[in-house]
């Protein structure tokens, strides 16, 4: 029978006992076929290219001939790469679900070790502290324990199947080497003698193991190059600088706050360099912390620092605080709880001890800062803030490439290039769900690694309509319109170049503007008439720019509560930086702000002086700056800060009352541009016809031309209730098998609907534009 024809056998597990140390146990069947595999010889059982199973083989007559049994105590890692310390890179698998017979490799006798180096991984850090100051009498517990085992070389020796090993707290032993020939080139086993001389390498935590072996930080990251060089400069002055800083009396920075958006990065940044700089990692995630028993929350982050400050003597050490906010909020909260606020002191006063301890960095993240207490920013304690925003159009297109890479798609390059323009305000995590739902979608067409670019950006638009970044999901501003162009607009010609000159040039070419040191416009006031198409310019120019479009009006700001307009004024802007470019639309603004001087002091003079602010961009905090603006502390002089702070936003509003406005608004660097939106003249009257009507079947009599001189004074909105009426009478008289409009139908209409301006109202707004010119 042919060896290679044989199905491969499953695996049975076998009992963890002493007994079952390093035994394989195959049915008694292929004696016959393993001629050279005596009972009690030792062989290599291959479980994958790297990985290998050093066992004793033995046959069993009452195993069934699909089954064996394997036990994982000593397996080697000599295909693997291996750290500076001679461990493995990559975590060594101990289960085996399948094994083939020519798998198995027959080693040689077994000779006597003379000289035996190897690694202690502890499984906790108290373990390992402990016998630090008792080095011989490990030494002398290791060899005895390995008495027991058939060694290797470059293999790790599980003690799981000793349980007297917990006693000594031993969760593994690494064999480096047991002095084998250099002129031996198969492999070698050997077992401890009484005159083996054993010495230990290294010794470390099951944790540290673990956090070198963690497959999660090998994760690549786009676009946050800048936050990442930051972190490792820092990782640097504890590894390199610390003497030369502790002769110059100065202290490393050991504290540092991560601010950033949800889903932009900062767990998954800590954690690469992390893994980069060979520091293990050990994580607080702040929702997690809180015991139902008082004293249990600060006993824990006690013990936690300690735990951290241990791990320190086998190397750098990065104590993790996700979510920092919810273990010290804000003081003077009335939601505060005594049990938060004992928390919140212990938690300062070990940031405090922190210090005190070398090689112990400690990285905290949070989405909220304003809901942090500043006693944890102050200097000495999370001094050196980091800022991370939601990635610009260039730092999408990074975060693409990594995420798409493994799907080798043709041209990739350019899709991420054009997804990217696609993508404004979406972090790395949202790109990452519009990946998957693009991959799902093709997953169930069976055409995952088909198609052309064109065809997977076709599948990203799409995917783009149904998954909205996060910071815009819901909440105030965001509106859900149906996408359509300026073409869809009759007329306006000129109002429509004016728009793209104003907004849509800066936003899309910031570079050249800055290149021509032009300054790109705050706001634009389209004022004119109800009806003639204001609010559907800005959602057209939204839609054909491809930026975000945030929409609100004076009954989404005001409340019944004092404050929460001024409020939500800020919160609207803020999400307005978040997805820069954003166009900020602001209808009927005369109802919101209107003028000082023609009422009395109120909610509407609050409000105006917030949006005052927000547009010029002062008081604006750091913590709230994103794509077109992200800083480390002490980077950037705050005359820039100001300048740039509102880069990528364009607040749009619309009036059909300017004369109420208030002077401060118009003034240039707030509303920069006022556009009048006039009633539309006769050529665009027939333009506005030829688009309501481009869906509707109209007769051979219908003359839009004469229709279009008939509606003088009629608005957009009164052309497009003109075409509606039209066909409601067409099939009130015909009934549902009326398969025409006719121009009778129109003139129908036409008599008694009547225009919704009068001229009275023309002259205003006329003699309103030449005052303000």
């Amino acid at each position: 029978m042919d060896i290679k024809k044989l199905k491969p056998l499953t695996v049975l597990a076998l009992q963890d006992d002493i007994s079952t140390v390093q035994k394989c146990y195959l049915p008694s069947v292929y004696s016959g076929i393993l001629k050279t595999c005596n009972v009690g010889c030792y062989v290599l059982v291959q479980i994958s290219s790297s990985i290998k199973y050093v066992c004793k083989l033995y046959w069993k007559s009452d195993l069934h001939s699909a089954f064996c049994q394997l036990d994982g105590s000593v397996i080697t890692f000599s295909g693997c790469e291996r750290t500076l310390m001679g461990l493995p890179w990559k975590a060594v698998s101990q289960s085996c679900s399948e094994l083939s017979l020519e798998q198995i490799q027959v080693l040689s006798c077994c000779v006597a070790i003379r000289d035996l180096h190897l690694s202690v991984v502890f499984e906790n850090v108290s373990d390992n502290k402990t016998w630090r100051v008792d080095t011989d009498t490990l030494k002398d517990i290791v060899k005895n324990i390995l008495k027991l085992y058939v060694l290797i070389e470059d293999s790790i020796v599980y003690t799981k199947n000793l349980p007297q090993c917990q006693k000594f707290g031993i969760n593994c032993i690494v064999i480096h080497d047991i002095g084998k020939s250099e002129n031996d080139s198969a492999p070698t086993i050997g077992r401890i003698v009484s005159s083996t001389n054993v010495s230990v390498v290294h010794q470390l935590s099951r944790v540290w193991l673990e956090q070198l072996q963690d497959p999660c930080a090998e994760v690549p990251l786009g676009g946050l190059d800048g936050p990442y060089h930051a972190l490792q400069e820092i990782m640097c002055q504890h590894k390199f600088y610390w003497q030369a800083a502790e002769k110059l009396e100065l202290r490393p920075c050991q504290q540092v706050l991560i601010v950033g958006p949800p889903g932009c990065g900062k767990t998954s940044l800590v954690r690469r360099v992390a893994s980069d700089s060979k520091a293990v990692l050990v994580t607080v995630r702040g929702p997690e912390v809180y015991c139902p028993r008082p004293g249990d929350t600060e006993g824990w982050l006690r013990e936690v620092f300690g735990e951290a400050a241990d791990l320190t003597r086998e190397g750098v050490c990065i104590l993790l605080l996700d979510e920092v906010d919810s273990l010290c909020p804000r003081k003077g909260a009335g939601w505060l709880t005594p049990h938060q606020t004992r928390a919140s002191a212990q938690l300062l006063t070990l940031l405090d001890h922190a210090n005190q301890v070398r090689g112990l960095v400690v990285i905290a993240t949070t989405n909220r800062p304003n809901a942090l207490d500043p006693a944890v920013r102050r200097p000495g304690r999370l001094e050196t803030e980091v800022h991370i925003g939601v990635p610009t159009e260039s730092e999408r297109e990074q975060i693409l490439q990594k995420l798409v890479s493994p799907l080798l798609i043709q041209e990739e390059t350019e899709l991420c290039c054009r997804v990217a323009h696609l993508t404004p305000g979406y972090v790395g995590a949202d790109l990452s769900l519009l990946c998957q739902d693009v991959v799902l979608g093709r997953y169930r067409r069976n055409a995952v690694n088909t198609g052309s670019s064109e065809e997977w950006f076709s599948d990203f638009q799409a995917s783009v309509a149904r998954v909205r970044p996060s910071s815009l999901r819901g909440g105030l501003g965001v509106v859900a319109a149906r996408p359509f162009k300026l073409s869809d607009i009759g007329g306006m010609d000129n109002i429509k170049q004016s728009l793209r000159i104003a907004i849509e040039w800066p936003l899309l070419y910031p570079e050249t503007f800055t290149k021509f040191g032009l300054l790109q416009p705050k706001g634009v006031l389209l004022y004119g008439p109800p009806g003639c198409a204001k609010t559907s310019l800005a959602h057209a120019l939204a839609c054909a720019m491809n930026v975000t479009f945030l929409s609100v009006s004076a009954a989404d700001l005001y409340t019944p509560y004092v404050g929460d307009a001024e409020k939500s004024i800020g919160e609207l802007f803020h999400r307005a930086r978040l997805g820069a470019p954003t166009i900020l639309f602001i209808d009927e603004i005369d109802a919101l702000v209107g003028s000082r001087g023609h009422r009395e002091r109120g909610v509407q003079e609050r409000v105006l002086s917030a949006l005052l602010t927000e547009m010029d961009g002062i008081g604006v905090q750091r913590d709230s700056l994103s794509t077109m603006h992200k800083t480390y502390r002490g980077s950037t002089s705050a005359c820039h800060s100001q300048l740039q702070i509102n880069l990528g936003i364009v607040v749009m509003a619309a009036t059909n009352r300017p004369d109420m406005l208030d002077d401060a608004l118009l003034r240039p660097g707030r509303f920069d541009k006022l556009l009048f939106v006039a009633p539309p003249d006769a050529a665009a009257r027939l333009d506005i016809l030829r688009i309501l009507t481009a869906h509707t079947p109209l007769g051979e009599c219908v003359d839009l031309q004469s229709l279009a001189l008939a509606t003088d004074l009629f608005t957009g909105a009164d052309l497009g209730s003109l075409c509606r009426e039209a066909a409601f009478c067409a099939l009130t008289e015909e009934g549902m098998a009326v398969k025409q409009v006719k121009h009778r139908h129109f003139v129908q209409v036409l008599c008694h609907l009547r225009p919704s301006l009068s001229q009275d109202q023309v002259d205003w707004y006329s003699c309103y534009k030449s005052m303000d010119k």
